[in-house]
């Protein structure tokens, strides 16, 4: 008895001291859990702040890689995209570089197209080159500051074979008497945004097609249409780029009025007088969706044509984010038909944009009419036809074949094939 009692006391300390060490361990391993739960949820919060931002610089980078396109910097896989009109597509660019105040960005494309005429009397070659530069940047939300720079080589098929519409929108060669190549002042516009974007306020050297007669469709003659009936209204009776202003108010991002006013010349002087006016109302449906339609109408006043009046429309339906259609329509009062050469002029087509291999192939085709303010001149009428082909992020190459009969109210028939390569950086 004396010996198990001998036996407790001795065992009875180590087995006290192992109960009170398993008890220390214990806590310290639970609190070593909570270390690492909290630990874990640190991380899992870290992780989610890590993906908001790397989806915030994905989208970022994105939406400007994407909108740079229009300047040339490479095309989008999606076909919707190349539904959208030029215009459009410069808006996108300057409300994504509201993102980044102060940075001045440049990019630019080079155009070259060449083509050979054909009739019953002669063929003959021609070829043009154009070279744009653009430079953008904000000065914060609601604040754009835009510049094109251009220079041009060659005259195209209208030097030799001038028509009402124009046989290629690229040409017009910028290089002066003394054959010195110039680089010319296109745009330069700061644009201003109020009340939430309802009212944009553009000022400066603007190009009044850009806001009233642009379509998605047959509005850029380096990426789609290269005749001038395709790019804007032939009976547009509108100025050369000249300091402006134009005023736009935008009701649900669906109905829009807008104004403008500009110098009838680009002198920079008398800025005040001999003023052109233009207003126009515009109605979008289905924004956004592969079915996306507008409807563009204005009305302008020409001060060199007495201050009478020429109206116009445009039309743009997307089907299915593929398939594209489009129509213009201009009528001009008798005194702007005698100062523009054209009475009236309608013009309408098809335009099928596809990826293959993830890059863009796009089809169009269009036809137009353009009557003359003579009318003992025939009517003129012009086609085309264009394939272009995407062949990397930086290059575009696509033929046309164009073909007039009477121009300009001639009984001359014209027929036109072309290759027009585009590079984009």
């Amino acid at each position: 008895m004396k010996k198990f009692i001998l036996f407790l006391a001795l065992i009875m300390p180590i087995w006290l001291h192992g109960q009170e060490t398993d008890t220390i361990y214990t806590k310290q391993i639970k609190f070593l859990e909570q270390q690492i739960d909290s630990l874990r949820r640190t991380l899992s919060t870290m992780d989610g702040e890590i993906q908001k931002i790397k989806q915030s610089m994905v989208y970022g980078e994105s939406k400007i890689e994407e909108v740079l396109t229009i300047f040339g910097e490479e095309d989008v896989e999606s076909a919707s995209f190349e539904t959208r009109s030029r215009y459009q597509r410069v808006n996108d660019l300057l409300n994504a570089i509201q993102q980044r105040p102060g940075q001045l960005m440049f990019n630019g494309n080079v155009t070259a197209i060449s083509q050979i005429s054909t009739n019953d009397k002669i063929t003959e070659t021609f070829g043009t080159g154009s070279f744009d530069i653009f430079a953008t940047t904000s000065f914060g939300k609601g604040t754009l500051l835009f510049i094109d720079l251009e220079v041009v080589g060659g005259d195209g098929p209208d030097i030799l074979h001038p028509s009402f519409s124009g046989l290629n929108g690229d040409a017009g060669t910028t290089q002066s008497p003394d054959s010195i190549d110039r680089l010319n002042l296109i745009e330069a516009w700061g644009e201003f945004t109020l009340l939430k974007e309802i009212i944009t306020i553009t000022v400066g050297k603007i190009d009044i097609t850009n806001y009233f007669d642009n379509n998605a469709s047959a509005n850029d003659e380096t990426m789609q249409f290269i005749s001038g009936s395709f790019i804007n209204n032939s009976s547009f009776a509108v100025p050369l780029n000249s300091p402006g202003i134009r005023l736009r108010t935008t009701i649900l991002n669906r109905y829009h009025l807008q104004f403008g006013i500009s110098s009838q010349d680009n002198a920079g002087v008398r800025l005040f007088n001999d003023l052109y006016k233009i207003a126009g109302l515009g109605f979008k449906f289905a924004p956004g969706s592969g079915f996306e339609s507008n409807i563009r109408m204005y009305g302008y006043q020409v001060p060199d044509a007495n201050e009478e009046y020429g109206f116009g429309a445009s039309l743009d339906k997307v089907f299915f984010n593929k398939f594209n259609i489009f129509g213009r329509y201009g009528l001009n009062q008798d005194a702007v038909a005698d100062y523009w050469g054209i009475k009236s002029s309608w013009s309408a087509g098809v335009r099928f944009v596809e990826s293959i291999k993830k890059q863009p192939l796009a089809i169009g085709i269009a036809y137009g009419e353009n009557y003359a303010a003579i009318n003992n001149l025939k009517k003129e009428i012009i086609t085309e036809l264009y394939i272009r082909r995407q062949l990397n992020r930086w290059v575009h190459i696509s033929p046309h074949f164009q073909n007039i009969w009477n121009r300009k109210g001639t009984n001359e028939d014209l027929s036109i094939i072309g290759i027009r390569t585009h590079f984009n950086f």
